[in-house]
């Protein structure tokens, strides 16, 4: 088993922020990252204005589903390329041109069947661009800074999620719906201006690294925790956030109060990862204990919500989901990291965020077949738990003797 992918450092006092890289990558994970969120806005004020809303929600679906569906042959890719630096400046500076000819092909309303067709390609190109991102702080961090590094990755994705729809929100006002995905295409240049200097960086190969090709990333067994569990995530997420402006008025508030819960979600979620990052190292439980642990404490908030029946309570529960959420999203990259060598990095970072759109498709599906909140709630926690301890049960030998 390939216990980490970076030689222990030098140093005695390893540095993480004051590193010359440190402030390119963070940089670099804020445009990867936000990307998604701002779409979430700006192709629904583009698809109304070329067809109506219903139409926008679809190219949300699109953009969403292909990017999952893509991100891990994307990852994989860039794994093996020969020249991983100049395909990235492929991917980033294409993605780039696919973003300003969706944005001018909805101003002109030209064929819906050109503008979806082009929506999936502009989220098909950059898929493994999120999960290099992490790779990418994996080959630089000092291995002694593990925790603290994912912990920083794991804000970085949560403050994405609540400044990208503030940016579209601004941007709205100028009643232009091509500026909004305009902007959305800037974020590429951003990535490739700050992280495309650090992949296939100076820092030399690992002298663990494998000399025969990896493999399959699923015949790593000690790798399917983190794996299954980003599924199990993206359902328990998608089911607080879908879920709340149904539960709001059920406790009599208004739904509009359900975009504030999101970013009071976001913001416990980065002061829950600012504490596991300062008290991991002295958690005496394998990476992998911690994370289904962490993973119980997430579900039981999901099925307190659903019996919520106050305003209050519902924002409480939020709030506590979220201190869960953030940090459990770091342990499940540290279990993976440390499950799967080097070669394979890219690719499953990008399974994990392609299987986070997989779980939150599913708990999507529930909530729509399944008759009243509670239920639907319900039903999401219980398959999520279900799917992860089983797989945690699967491979608990291989784990705790690796």
């Amino acid at each position: 088993m390939h216990a980490t992918s970076l030689r222990t450092g030098s140093d005695p006092k390893p540095k993480l922020f004051t590193t010359p890289w440190w402030w390119r990558w963070a940089l670099a994970t804020c445009f990867a990252r936000i990307t998604e969120p701002m779409a979430t806005l700006a192709l629904i004020s583009l698809g109304t204005f070329v067809s109506g809303y219903s139409y926008g929600a679809f190219l949300v679906s699109v953009y969403a589903f292909t990017g999952a569906l893509t991100a891990t042959t994307s990852g994989k890719l860039i794994d093996r390329a020969a020249r991983p630096r100049r395909l990235v400046l492929i991917m980033t500076s294409s993605s780039f041109l696919l973003h300003v000819a969706l944005a001018a092909f909805g101003t002109f309303r030209l064929s819906t069947v050109l503008i979806t067709v082009t929506t999936a390609l502009c989220a098909a190109l950059p898929g493994g661009i999120p999960g290099l991102s992490r790779s990418v702080l994996v080959r630089y961090a000092d291995p002694r800074l593990r925790n603290l590094a994912f912990s920083w990755d794991s804000i970085m994705t949560e403050a994405g999620w609540i400044l990208g729809p503030v940016v579209i929100a601004g941007l709205t006002l100028t009643g232009l719906p091509w500026v909004e995905v305009a902007a959305m295409a800037v974020t590429f240049l951003g990535v490739q201006l700050f992280l495309g200097p650090l992949v296939g960086g100076d820092r030399g190969t690992p002298s663990d690294a494998p000399t025969t090709a990896p493999g399959s990333l699923w015949s790593y067994r000690t790798a399917w925790p983190g794996l299954v569990d980003s599924v199990s995530i993206g359902m328990a997420v998608t089911g607080v956030v879908s879920a709340l402006p149904v539960l709001l008025p059920r406790a009599g508030a208004s739904p509009a109060w359900s975009g504030i819960l999101v970013s009071l979600l976001a913001a416990t979620g980065i002061a829950g990862t600012l504490v596991y990052g300062k008290t991991a190292g002295r958690i005496p439980l394998h990476i992998t204990v911690q994370s289904l642990l962490t993973l119980i404490g997430v579900l039981t908030t999901v099925v307190a919500l659903a019996f919520s029946d106050s305003a209050l309570s519902v924002a409480v529960w939020v709030g506590v989901s979220g201190f869960f959420i953030t940090p459990f999203n770091t342990q499940r990259s540290i279990s993976l990291e440390a499950s799967i060598p080097p070669a394979l990095h890219t690719q499953g970072f990008s399974a994990q965020f392609a299987l986070f759109g997989l779980g939150s498709a599913i708990s999507a599906g529930m909530l729509a077949l399944i008759s009243g909140v509670t239920a639907a709630l319900l039903a999401i926690a219980g398959f999520a738990l279900l799917i992860s301890a089983v797989t945690h049960g699967a491979v608990r030998k291989e784990i705790l003797t690796a």
